[in-house]
């Protein structure tokens, strides 16, 4: 990351918020075979320091190119656990070299549950320069059998070292509740009520979002004084969405009911992705969910045209991942499918998604041409819809990642200058764990890409954090740092009813609202919806101020009571005359 981007780290406070008695359980860590752990990558190496208190300092010496390629596994025994389990990892640890101005070095704790990296469930902590107790709760989302049962460590950050003691892994019994176990309190910088930051956002919001408007009431093509006037904003212009899962829009209609109540925006989260469209006797189906969604003024994003990890494409496109010539064939043909299928009907495209870490199409043919090709595929079939690109992990992790950041702009602008203009749009998505990034720090990776002279989408926000207070003040703060942000064109939950995986909750599964629910609608069905009533009296005009979007008004003149629409828009005046 160049210099003008300074950083702001997250701050963890580790002191338990009040004191309190610690419940026992089973100890798995085996202290017996701690100094035979060892860092899986010659960019790091770990170091036992035996004695009264034995000691294990970790070293990353090299920068990573991905964050869990310096990792240790801790000393666990094998015992199956059950779903909803509490877990407690806790240990005492301090940073002994750092890279950061915080002087703090930074570890993501993983609490293994399965061989795929999907199902595990982790927290990343910022450790402090002198000796501090940090306690790390998890519940097991599932079984976990005794072969997959495991604790890891992975600090592939930039060059640092922390010392950690006293590791202990216990495990409980069901009536144990998560919440009667100590964990580190979390903080991020900017979270207090009268942070500086929340000020100047809210006045750029209010200069940005917000235009002046004059109603003028007519009859017979004369203004009418004495009218009772209501408008009320019904709906933004700018799009916050959700993702959907097709099959949920045809047959969850409550669910469905839940969405349009909340968003004018969704994106479909695995309909228009190769591995479901290959299935060609489900396209009928995603067609007519598409159609349900433009019958209904929502907006449809595409997501997503090329993902260049095998993993993520269609059998027959894995059958040939030594063949790069029919891989291209097929991928060019799915392109070209899907693109005349749904032409006219996709607001915009993710066309090319998360290129810096799915590598397989750039390493079977030599490079990054046929990610150019796509948006030029894309350009070529589907003319008026939007062109982005989409990554992940650079506004997450507390922001620090300038390596993927950099990265991340450097391929942007080679794509536009192997296809002038191919990208339109940059997709941030936006998946915070518990690291959370300050919100200025926000603003500023934000600002980095603005001038690359694009309009950004926060494409797939979802947070694991699950202390109720902060996942719902983190919402707040997050969106209004993206919504005063002059580049930020529109924001995207992925997902947005509790299913299980604690990622978003705008609704919990009973259709109530959700922490992160309660954030979302304080801000777009509160603070940012103008409303205003006015009796004319002997005034021509009614002169107001309000957001962007789609308003309703009721008229009462003598008695009578005349209802429409009209819209503000972003432009210096709105002059809107109401014809009775």
């Amino acid at each position: 990351m160049k210099n003008s981007i300074n950083l702001i780290l997250l701050c963890f406070t580790t002191a338990l918020a009040v004191a309190q008695e610690i419940p026992v359980g089973v100890e798995l860590i085996d202290s017996s075979r701690l100094e035979y752990v060892q860092c899986m990558s010659d960019q790091g190496e770990v170091l036992f320091r035996d004695g009264d208190e034995p000691i294990l300092e970790f070293k990353t010496l090299e920068q990573a190119r991905f964050i869990y390629k310096l990792n240790s596994s801790l000393p666990v025994e094998k015992q199956k656990i059950n779903k909803e389990t509490p877990v407690l990892l806790s240990f005492e640890a301090r940073t002994s070299e750092s890279s950061e101005e915080t002087g703090e070095a930074k570890v993501l704790v993983q609490l293994r549950q399965s061989d795929s990296f999907k199902d595990n469930l982790d927290r990343t902590l910022n450790l402090g320069s002198t000796w501090k107790t940090y306690y790390i709760p998890f519940e097991t989302t599932q079984k976990v059998p005794a072969d997959d049962l495991g604790v890891s460590l992975q600090y592939g950050f930039a060059p640092q070292a922390f010392q950690m003691k006293n590791i202990s892994f216990q495990v409980f019994d069901k009536d144990i509740n998560i919440a009667d176990l100590p964990q580190t309190e979390i903080t991020y910088t900017g979270m207090a009520p009268d942070a500086e930051w929340r000020e100047t956002a809210n006045k750029r919001i209010e200069r940005l979002r917000q235009s002046d408007f004059n109603i003028t009431v007519l009859k017979d093509g004369k203004p009418t004084k004495n009218a009772q006037i209501e408008v009320e904003l019904v709906k933004h212009a700018f799009p916050f969405g959700a993702a959907m899962q097709g099959d949920d829009i045809l047959d969850n209609p409550e669910q469905y009911e839940l969405f349009k109540n909340a968003f004018n925006l969704t994106v479909l989260a695995n309909d228009l992705k190769i591995k479901r469209w290959s299935n060609k006797s489900k396209r009928k189906k995603t067609l007519k969910v598409i159609d349900k969604l433009r019958d209904d003024n929502i907006t449809v994003k595409g997501h997503v045209l090329m993902w260049p990890g095998f993993q993520y494409n269609s059998d027959e496109v894995k059958a040939n991942k030594d063949n790069p010539e029919k891989v291209k064939e097929l991928v060019r043909k799915h392109m070209w499918s899907i693109l005349d299928a749904t032409e006219g009907k996709i607001s915009h495209w993710d066309v090319v998604n998360e290129a810096y870490t799915n590598r397989d199409f750039q390493n079977l043919m030599g490079g990054e041409e046929f990610l150019y090709e796509a948006f030029k595929i894309a350009r070529n079939k589907a003319p008026r819809s939007t062109r982005f690109v989409n990554e992940y992990g650079i506004i997450s992790k507390g922001g620090i990642d300038t390596q993927k950041q950099q990265w991340y702009y450097d391929y942007i602008k080679r794509v536009d200058e192997n296809e002038p203009g191919a990208i339109q749009g940059i997709g941030i998505q936006s998946h915070m764990g518990t690291d959370l990034t300050p919100p200025e720090r926000v603003l500023e990776i934000l600002s980095y890409y603005a001038t690359l002279g694009k309009p950004i989408s926060i494409s797939e926000f979802t947070m694991d954090e699950t202390d109720p207070v902060v996942r719902e003040q983190y919402t707040r703060d997050f969106m209004i740092a993206a919504f005063s942000h002059p580049n930020v064109a529109e924001f995207m939950f992925w997902g947005f009813q509790e299913d299980g995986r604690g990622k978003v909750d705008i609704y919990e599964k009973d259709g109530s609202i959700g922490e992160m629910g309660k954030a979302y609608f304080s801000l777009v069905h509160d603070a940012w919806k103008t409303r205003a009533s006015m009796n004319l009296g002997k005034k021509d005009v009614l002169e107001g101020r309000g957001f962007h979007g789609l308003y309703s008004y009721k008229v009462m003149v003598d008695g009578k009571e005349s209802t429409g629409y009209f819209e503000v828009k972003n432009q210096k005046d709105n002059d809107i005359e109401i014809e009775l």
